[in-house]
């Protein structure tokens, strides 16, 4: 859609509070289908770059609306907004701080080398602004982006084994760009981040990949690693438990699980004496039923053959 003649058109779309609402607004560049650049169409550009400025004013204080402002002429065509918006200031790239437990920024053969994956690497800027990370492979793939805070953190999953990356960081202006509609900030702009710095995870270090949705600090209680596995000698008593209170499936005397699928098994058992215990207490007078402490008797001997405490917090 274009608009002749210096008109607006406000195409408002609303959503319910929490989510946004988006004002489109097409400013006439000209009527000549040719491309507009400040010499030959100055007045035209500065129509564009006053509706621009008009709609961001008209919307800067209402809640869940997003401006977006383009420049077309009556044939359809689209002008480059680097011909009538003048360019965002940069903000000043952020100093890294540092880079996962190594003070400052490398690159090259001295990167530092982390025992690892859950580690962290940090920037900081002037007045405590926001950041914007960007964390990638040395050889450029699997980049991720990460906003809003002062530390980027790699949770499990996030980085691997015997890998290199690099990481870093920018100002968070998003917000100053959606509330000013009428400076040009190109999606492509390469400017404001700070220097690449670089880590290598060790090939040794723990790999969470695997973990899925078992909690890591059940895993580290019973110091197990989600890329290896364990193996548990087991009585028919406590192979029989094991069928009927969880989804095991076979059970054997010498059984051989990972360290991940070992911590389920181990939940299920410990919300098995829950259940247990709130059946038994709701219980009429008379015979009462049996409580947890059998279940919870097998979470302790098992957690022992693995390594881990005699009384292990899984709840």
């Amino acid at each position: 859609m274009a608009v002749a003649d210096a008109r607006r058109t406000h195409t408002v779309l609303r959503w319910p509070a929490g989510f946004a609402a988006l004002v489109i607004v097409f400013a006439a560049a000209g009527s000549a289908p040719m491309r507009a650049t400040p010499t030959k169409d100055a007045a035209l550009s500065a129509q564009c770059r006053k509706t621009a400025q008009e709609t961001a004013d008209q919307y800067r204080y209402a809640d869940h609306i997003s401006v977006a402002v383009v420049c077309a002429r009556p044939d359809g065509m689209l002008v480059d907004p680097k011909l009538w918006l003048p360019a965002a200031p940069t903000p000043q790239a952020p100093t890294p701080v540092m880079t996962a437990g190594h003070a400052g920024c490398v690159t090259g053969p001295g990167r530092p080398l982390v025992g690892t994956t859950l580690t962290s690497v940090s920037a900081t800027t002037k007045l405590g602004k926001a950041l914007i990370y960007e964390r990638q492979r040395l050889d450029g793939s699997d980049t991720a982006d990460s906003s809003g805070s002062p530390i980027l953190k790699f949770g499990p999953g996030d980085l691997a084994p015997g890998e290199s990356y690099r990481w870093r960081a920018r100002v968070d202006d998003t917000a100053e760009q959606t509330s000013n509609p009428g400076l040009f900030r190109s999606p492509d702009d390469d400017q404001g981040w700070s220097p690449w710095c670089e880590f290598t995870v060790s090939a040794d270090a723990v790999n969470y990949r695997g973990l899925d949705d078992v909690s890591l600090e059940a895993l580290n209680e019973l110091g197990l690693r989600p890329d290896r596995q364990y193996a548990v000698t087991l009585s028919d008593r406590q192979q029989r438990m094991l069928r009927e209170d969880t989804d095991v499936g076979r059970t054997s005397a010498w059984m051989t699980l990972t360290g991940p699928r070992w911590i389920d098994l181990l939940i299920q058992l410990t919300e098995s004496a829950s259940d247990a215990d709130e059946t038994a207490a709701e219980a009429s007078r008379g015979s009462s039923p049996p409580n947890g402490t059998a279940y919870r008797a097998l979470v302790d001997a098992i957690s022992v053959k693995l390594g881990g405490p005699r009384h292990p917090h899984l709840d």
